[in-house]
């Protein structure tokens, strides 16, 4: 059984969840979904342990602008280290501030977007 399970319609989806993977826990799903307006967007759905004394489902969505996903779609494999990159950081940002919430007493939300525009692609 593979440690993550991955959803992806589209190849660049599966890729795109494949580089943030390692930031989360074994078991965790990376999920290709329709927003409200057709774009896509990837949910990634995981058991957190770390904010309580029970087990958390919390849900990120990673939401791509619909200009900077198609610049994404046109660059060659080769670039998209710096969308990678950009990724990761602003991905990392958002669990740290979780972890944050959780430290200062706060109720952790079970629902995060993480919004990629312009800084993408």
């Amino acid at each position: 059984m593979e440690a993550y399970q991955y959803d992806c319609a589209h190849p660049e989806f599966d890729e795109i969840a494949r580089v943030i993977s390692d930031l989360f826990p074994e078991q965790t799903q990376f999920i290709e979904r329709a927003a409200d307006d057709g774009t896509p967007t990837l949910t990634v759905h995981w058991v957190a342990m770390r904010f309580g004394s029970t087990a958390r489902r919390i849900a990120m969505t990673v939401a791509i602008a619909p200009a900077a996903l198609a610049r994404y779609r046109a660059m060659p494999a080769r670039l998209r280290g710096r969308s990678f990159a950009v990724l990761r950081a602003y991905v990392e940002a958002s669990l740290g501030s979780l972890e944050e919430m959780y430290a200062n007493g706060q109720a952790v939300p079970r629902e995060v977007t993480v919004d990629l525009g312009e800084e993408f692609a």
